[in-house]
């Protein structure tokens, strides 16, 4: 990997976190990093990190997903729009997929 190859793999993870509500695939990021193919951005990425880039996409989803729900101020549909999900029932699979719960484990209980 040359240098400027670097670079962009330890700046993808930024480029990644300000645009989370845009990028929902590895090849969308590896666009938004100037990566012609997502195949060759996914081997760079694998190489540099030890990890695949969409177990980093899902971590940075899940976590940003996890601070809205717990605020308790946004519905679960804006909260899936935040992280690049179309509606709530693709936040709700996303969820069960990565974490073995729904979107509501997670949710504030904020009295009332």
């Amino acid at each position: 990997m040359n240098r400027k190859e670097k670079v962009l793999i330890e700046e993808s993870i930024q480029i990644l976190e300000m645009n989370l509500t845009k990028i929902d695939r590895v090849s969308e990021w590896s666009e938004y990093c100037v990566y012609v193919d997502g195949k060759i951005f996914s081997r760079l990425f694998r190489n540099h990190f030890g990890f695949r880039p969409k177990l980093m996409m899902n971590k940075l989803k899940i976590e940003k997903a996890v601070e809205l729900l717990a605020d308790g101020e946004m519905s679960n549909y804006e909260v899936a729009h935040e992280i690049g999900k179309k509606d709530e029932k693709a936040l709700y699979s996303f969820f069960k997929q990565q974490t073995g719960k729904a979107p509501e484990f997670y949710r504030s209980k904020k009295s009332e």
